[in-house]
């Protein structure tokens, strides 16, 4: 008994050291100040959040600590002189942690991996920072002194019975209560954005998940002849986007829809006399639209970031659970919560399915929904990921409801998240194969998507408000390069306020290719947001912007120009393939390259090297 009394103070001692030094950590990065008490405004929550990672790292020491004690049978001796050197090694991790956040506004990840060669040495190291090595040899005998006593166990039942009692609950108190094991970024579910994440996560622990994990770069190494100058080619293109005079100020409410795994292919598509989405594609006509609009990745948290932030994902890969996860990007929710907007994300499926609810609270949305939030939601249909379209969109109006204007909502569907209708629901185009079952379920998932928008119709806005639907990336339809990223896109605008006042935009057709960047850089153009870190352009004036747009799959880049699309392999320099994207869209006729297609190829090889530049800088 005195043993687990023994192990539960420890635990509890453990967390408390690690909120004490996660509180000198803040005060050590200006992220609070007691000369500016505005600093500790809407902060207490995420850094109390942060027990978990404290209780964890400090798991992790516990089982070291007492469970090598209870094997080798230490005395109390050794047992502190052993408390003392991971004490020391917590202390110094907290404290690199620290600098390196001071300096780079993000805690270490991958980069834990080259701590060394940065400064070279261990010794440069020492010499450099020798009064924090001094302050985390003091703080660790300090806290030495803190812990409980240990007194060593005699017999051989007692020290079998300690040894799996220590595992037990060493690796659940390490490896989290609601996830395994919790990632640093699951700091986002603090709230407080970029913020409250720095505040909740403890730096330890994220140098040892990046240890234990094996988790190096995402960036992809691209090498082109030391004569081509892409950051230049890069930076010329680059100085023609993003928005640096917003075009309108829009000041009403925004609804933007994430239809999960929607095709653009099935836009107009007809199965018999059948249209596949007969709602979209009505709508579309009578919404601003483009000709070809292309997805960002092949995940939700890929489809997201580009949309939201207007930066591309690194090649073939999310930010999320990479390196860069934690960096503080610009996303548009964010300057919308600077305007006083409220916002909401809700989804169908778990809010942290992939990162989905983390990505979003990182993009500076102030609330995160899945389908754990719905009341009942067991009792619900459902299929294998979560609730059908129905009951989200139920959900999110109901939340609406309590919500103050102007807002910003965002979804991401899950009814396609399967290949599974609702009870009782006729599968229209037949369930003989995926196919067949793909394009009845979608087709369902239009007629909830026709539902919802007539009951945001029926609402008592206050302030005008604009839809916007987009696929967050495509699935199952798949057949070649093209429909693996060709997404369905459109944008709607409806006045509640005064008829007679003129639309920020016009429902019209734009020609050309479009990217998700691109939305995330025409909500912004619209609602006054100067953005010039973002790497899209807008709808509202797509002239006034360098063409160009992207799509990257298996190491093959497809980059859209005016009426050419040039396809090339990133680790393959000089190779490429030009098409007419309008009356080819799959590819399978390659035509002579015109005259400016090496140029062309140029900007696209410069843009996906360029771009992860900004990306992991």
């Amino acid at each position: 008994m005195k043993f687990i009394i023994s192990s539960v103070r420890f635990l509890i001692r453990m967390t408390l050291v690690g909120m004490i030094m996660r509180a000198v950590v803040a005060l050590y990065l200006g992220l609070w100040d007691f000369a500016l008490p505005a600093t500790f405004d809407n902060t207490l929550g995420p850094f109390l959040y942060g027990w978990h990672f404290d209780l964890a790292i400090g798991s992790f020491i516990y089982l070291i600590l007492f469970g090598g004690s209870v094997v080798f049978g230490l005395s109390e001796k050794n047992h502190n002189r052993i408390s003392f050197v991971l004490l020391l090694i917590y202390t110094m991790f907290i404290g690199t942690d620290a600098i390196y956040a001071k300096e780079s506004g993000r805690h270490i990840s991958y980069e834990v991996y080259n701590l060394l060669s940065i400064q070279g040495s261990l010794a440069s190291l020492l010499k450099q920072y020798w009064l924090q090595a001094v302050i985390a040899l003091l703080a660790a005998s300090f806290f030495n002194r803190f812990l409980p006593r240990y007194q060593p166990l005699k017999g051989f039942l007692k020290r079998t019975a300690a040894v799996f009692f220590v595992l037990i609950i060493g690796v659940v108190c390490a490896r989290g209560f609601e996830g395994i094991p919790q990632d640093p970024s699951w700091a986002y579910r603090s709230g407080g954005g970029s913020k409250g994440a720095t505040l909740a996560l403890n730096g330890a622990y994220g140098i040892l998940w990046a240890t234990l994990s094996g988790k190096k770069s995402s960036k992809e190494n691209i090498v082109v002849p030391g004569d081509i100058k892409t950051a230049e080619i890069f930076n010329e293109w680059k100085e023609h986007r993003g928005i640096k005079k917003p075009f309108a100020n829009f000041d009403g409410n925004i609804v933007i829809v994430f239809l999960e795994g929607w095709p653009g292919v099935y836009v107009d598509k007809k199965v018999g006399e059948d249209l596949v989405l007969p709602f979209f594609s009505n709508l579309r006509k009578d919404s601003l639209h483009v000709d070809l609009m292309l997805a960002g990745g092949h995940r939700t948290t890929e489809g997201l970031f580009a949309t939201l932030c207007s930066l591309p994902n690194p090649p073939g890969k999310s930010i999320m659970f990479s390196e860069i996860e934690n960096k503080d990007f610009q996303c548009f929710p964010q300057f919308l919560a600077k305007k006083g907007y409220n916002s909401a994300f809700f989804q169908g499926s778990d809010q942290f399915t992939s990162g989905v609810g983390l990505l979003v609270l990182k993009t500076g949305f102030q609330e995160s929904h899945g389908k754990r939030e719905i009341p009942h939601w067991e009792s619900l249909d459902a299929n294998a990921w979560g609730v059908f379209d129905q009951d989200l969109y139920k959900f999110a109006l109901s939340l609406m409801d309590q919500m103050q204007e102007p807002m910003l909502i965002g979804l991401n569907t899950n009814t396609t998240h399967d290949r599974e209708l609702p009870q009782g629901v006729r599968p229209a185009f037949g369930d003989e194969n995926a196919a067949t079952m793909h394009l009845s379920v979608t087709h369902h998932a239009d007629k909830e998507l026709r539902d919802f928008y007539e009951a945001l119709k029926k609402r008592p806005w206050k302030k005008d408000w604009v839809l916007v639907l987009l696929s967050d990336h495509t699935s199952f339809s798949a057949n070649g390069i093209f429909e693996h990223y060709s997404i369905p896109f459109l944008m709607k605008y409806h006045s509640v306020t005064d008829n007679k006042k003129p639309a920020p935009f016009a429902h019209s057709y734009v020609p050309g290719v479009f990217s998700q960047k691109d939305v995330g850089a025409t909500l912004a153009d619209l609602t006054g947001n100067e953005a010039p870190t973002f790497l899209g352009r807008s709808l509202l004036h797509p002239q006034d912007f360098s063409d160009g747009a992207s799509i990257f799959h298996l190491g093959q880049t497809v980059w859209y120009e005016g009426d050419w699309a040039v396809i090339f392999n990133i680790r393959e320099y000089g190779q490429k393939k030009c098409f007419r994207w309008a009356t080819d869209m799959n590819f399978q006729l390659p035509l002579p390259c015109p005259p400016e297609a090496e140029n062309i190829y140029l900007r696209g090889l410069s843009f996906i090297k360029e771009s992860q530049e900004l990306l992991f800088r």
